[in-house]
């Protein structure tokens, strides 16, 4: 008997194309990967990649699990004019789920809604347009 958890499932909601109602997303998510930071409770620091971002969280893959329920604060660091600027979010973690070896799906639930935008921008390096976030709503 194995002692190790069952694989994430990474197959799109079925009713995400077609928009019906047994899809348990209300919010649109954009697929981008991108390195972010994780700050924990502890204060220790980890590395994460973004599998998919939406205005009220993101799924992210690191290299251990994350408790649901656990809360941290995501990092995204860029540069501009040569100098680094970062936004951080305080981040509650939905969901943790093993993968492969050294390779866990993380679900993060954002927790306040300042500083999204800003997050989504630098993220995916353009501007969020109203189109965009219309569709994040």
């Amino acid at each position: 008997m194995s002692r190790l958890p069952p694989l994430a499932n990474d197959q799109p909601d079925a009713a995400d194309a077609a928009g019906t109602a047994s899809s348990r997303r209300i919010h649109a998510r954009l697929a981008i990967r991108r390195p972010i930071g994780l700050i924990m409770a502890d204060g220790s620091v980890r590395s994460a990649t973004t599998v998919d971002v939406s205005q009220v969280g993101l799924s992210m893959t690191t290299d251990k699990p994350i408790a649901p329920g656990s809360k941290c604060q995501v990092r995204l660091e860029w540069h501009s004019g040569g100098t680094l600027q970062s936004v951080e979010l305080a981040a509650k973690s939905v969901y943790s789920s093993y993968t492969s070896p050294k390779n866990f799906r993380i679900g993060l639930l954002f927790l306040e809604a300042r500083g999204v935008d800003t997050f989504l921008q630098e993220l995916t390096g353009s501007s969020v347009s109203p189109a965009f976030k219309n569709t994040l709503d």
